[in-house]
């Protein structure tokens, strides 16, 4: 194929290269599938691959970089796009010849498009993780670097796993990722480079994987509608699959919710009778958020839960920036948690030797219990009023000076923020107090890590003991397990801090009763 030759697919080409700063040969495949799918004839079935990478050689050849930067990424994609190649086949193969019923799929040939599915998914996200960050940090971890650190992993690491089909699902792939981050916020410092280009990186991520599992859902529930008159195919439901949808179920449902076919057919219904009302949609994406935010939560990954915090906050009146404080912010935080899974104001007996009054009791801003296999988490909330920082500026403000006053501390680097001081009224002293913001982060970190401490012990032993005092808690003894906790510091509604806390080895299961 010379450079002079058309085809009908060329100028889709040149648009796809024209429009993005950063383009990839997966990338254009995965994107305009049906465009590759139509291309295809008998004659050139056997040479798709070679075939289209020419093509898009041909067209980047004058950009010499682009060119050397396309054929490192073939190289580095190969096993996915086999996968993607060998779909594609078998889908025009299928068409050639239509048949009367679906093959039921041998478990072998389900397996295999399992792990299949899982590969996919999964570089897909790596795939627009690398176009949309700078991943070169941490592609692959020094000698050195590899040395202390415990439990180490690297992009290369993650890719060599999906080479060599060791992930059996996506949540392991999740998990790997998870401990880059976790990695690098543990090994450095908070105001080196490579810590902020991790919480760029993390952020990124979050949003990728939140928008492709929420396609992902949305897919499963088409293809289990059994009732859909879309299609006249008979599907073949394996024992298998239906066991997978319970267990996915039985994370985030009520313990009498109805497993029956009818059941689940009644809901679908609804959802397809409401497709095309706004206002349900609308519930329904915010539902379906929450859930996602709460399952991240739960297994250790705040960031999911701050984004729905902020769009929250950012609901509200700019009248209400006079008015907030750490009730308002407990009741807020409150409504984003599912209910069934929430304490809030956790009861606890901080020292038993102490009278009521004089430090016997604390309490907890809340408990949030956990599902099957993640962690407790411990929620300790600190607001900074924007009226107690403005009053060290000016002595009249109006509505639109605390705005003006967020917006500015929404970009404000984050050591100058908390070296900001501000007035607050201390019911202790009866009198007003100035306290810096990173004093108060402080006193948050160090309350949470004695809560945390208290509820490792379980019960009291006795009135003297120190222990959980709540009857809405049930505390069984079970294998040593992990509490997590974070600190969540609220400034005015555009700026949130959060830190987390050492976790807490403790040999209790805790339910809300």
């Amino acid at each position: 194929m010379n450079s002079l030759e058309e085809y009908p697919e060329q100028n889709i080409l040149i648009s796809y290269l024209k429009k993005n700063k950063q383009p990839s040969f997966y990338g254009f495949l995965i994107s305009h599938r049906d465009i590759i799918f139509d291309s295809i004839t008998t004659t050139n079935l056997k040479e798709l691959d070679s075939l289209w990478y020419s093509r898009f050689l041909l067209v980047v050849e004058n950009f010499p970089d682009l060119k050397t930067k396309i054929i490192k990424e073939r190289l580095r994609y190969a096993k996915p796009l086999e996968i993607f190649w060998r779909e594609i086949i078998k889908e025009y193969k299928e068409n050639l010849v239509p048949t009367i019923t679906d093959k039921i799929p041998t478990t072998k040939d389900s397996s295999n498009a399992d792990i299949n599915l899982i590969i996919n998914f999964c570089y897909n996200i790596l795939h627009e993780l690398e176009s949309k960050s700078n991943i070169n940090l941490f592609y692959k971890l020094t000698e050195k670097t590899n040395k202390f650190i415990k439990n180490p992993m690297d992009i290369f690491t993650i890719s060599s796993k999906l080479d060599n089909d060791e992930y059996t699902n996506i949540e392991e792939f999740e998990k790997d990722m998870h401990l880059i981050f976790h990695n690098c916020y543990t090994y450095n410092n908070t105001d080196s480079k490579i810590y902020q280009l991790g919480k760029e990186l993390e952020s990124v991520f979050i949003e990728i994987w939140t928008e492709e599992t929420q396609k992902k859902e949305l897919m499963k529930m088409q293809d289990n509608d059994i009732n859909s008159s879309i299609t006249n195919k008979t599907k073949v439901l394996t024992e298998k699959n239906i066991n997978q949808q319970k267990v996915e179920l039985k994370r985030v449902r009520d313990d009498d919710v109805d497993l029956s076919t009818n059941h689940m057919a009644k809901q679908l219904r609804i959802l397809e009778q409401n497709k095309d009302d706004l206002v349900f949609n609308d519930v329904i994406n915010n539902a379906f958020y929450a859930t996602l935010a709460y399952k991240n939560l739960v297994a250790g990954n705040i960031i999911p839960f701050i984004k729905n915090l902020k769009t929250s906050l950012l609901s509200r009146s700019q009248m209400s920036l006079f008015s907030m404080n750490e009730h308002v912010l407990q009741a807020i935080i409150e409504g984003l948690l599912p209910q069934k899974y929430r304490i809030p104001e956790l009861s606890l007996v901080m020292n038993g030797k102490k009278q009521k009054g004089s430090g016997r009791f604390g309490y907890l801003d809340i408990f949030v219990v956990k599902c099957v296999g993640d962690y407790n988490i411990s929620l300790e909330l600190k607001y900074v009023s924007l009226v107690g920082l403005i009053k060290k500026q000016k002595d009249e403000y109006s509505a639109n000076d605390l705005e003006d006053l967020d917006k500015t501390l929404e970009k404000e680097n984050e050591k100058l923020l908390l070296n900001r001081p501000y007035l607050f009224w201390s019911k202790e002293h009866n009198k007003m107090k100035q306290i810096t913001i990173c004093e108060t982060l402080e006193k948050g970190i160090n309350q949470l890590r004695s809560y945390m401490n208290v509820i490792a012990d379980g019960k009291p032993a006795d009135y003297f003991s120190s222990g959980i005092f709540d009857k809405r808690v049930k505390i069984t003894k079970s294998n040593p397990n992990e509490l997590k906790g974070f600190v969540i510091l609220v400034i005015g509604f555009r700026r949130i801090l959060w830190r987390p806390v050492e976790e807490v080895m403790t040999n209790y299961s805790y339910n809300k009763v």
